[in-house]
């Protein structure tokens, strides 16, 4: 039986340890959304795909539709992202973005713009461009993104910020009067979607 490979750019999103030398993982891919897949003896010291497959990385990868899974056949890295993995505040950032989209995605559906905005707050926290007075309008901004991309949340006075993967120092700095209103509209949409 022939099986049909997919091949598709992802940010790792997390990891778990799976049987004894597997382990699983929640990838945000550009083609096929957020996809659960296992990756087999990836645990074990000799694996190729070990180093490749890390938390917060861009990969390019090849997965087959198992049974139950995807399976992860090869990757090679794309971006490692070692200035945003190695700058604790950063990477801490970035990291309450991705749980969130974790918590929000329900399902394989395939939303390019998030993961434009996904791929582009990493680059942008990567580069080292946004100083740090402007971590909190960066995660603010992130949040809005991610909630009205996926129809939480109404993109009405937040459109010119919209646009998918753009980030920088500027739209930052426009954004921070907006801040505050925005976090009172998140709280709400989280509130009332009880997730």
């Amino acid at each position: 039986m022939a099986y049909h490979i997919y091949h598709t750019r992802g940010i790792i999103l997390h990891s778990t340890p799976a049987q004894e030398t597997n382990r699983f993982y929640v990838i945000l891919t550009e083609e096929l959304g957020l996809t659960g897949a296992t990756a087999q003896g990836v645990r074990e010291m000799k694996s190729k795909l070990r180093p490749v497959l890390q938390e917060f990385s861009c990969i390019d990868l090849d997965l087959v539709r198992g049974k139950e899974v995807w399976r992860i056949t090869s990757a090679l890295e794309r971006n490692p992202w070692g200035n945003l993995r190695a700058q604790h505040e950063r990477l801490v950032l970035f990291a309450r973005l991705t749980s969130l989209v974790r918590r929000m995605v329900h399902g394989e559906d395939c939303d390019r713009d998030l993961f434009a905005d996904m791929f582009g707050v990493a680059e942008f926290l990567d580069s080292g461009a946004v100083p740090a007075s402007l971590f909190s309008a960066l995660e603010t901004l992130g949040v809005v993104r991610i909630l009205a991309r996926l129809g939480y949340l109404d993109r009405g006075m937040y459109e010119k910020f919209m646009v998918p993967g753009f980030w920088n120092e500027e739209i930052l700095v426009a954004f921070e009067p907006f801040r505050l209103p925005a976090i009172t509209k998140i709280n709400e949409v989280l509130r009332s979607s009880h997730l």
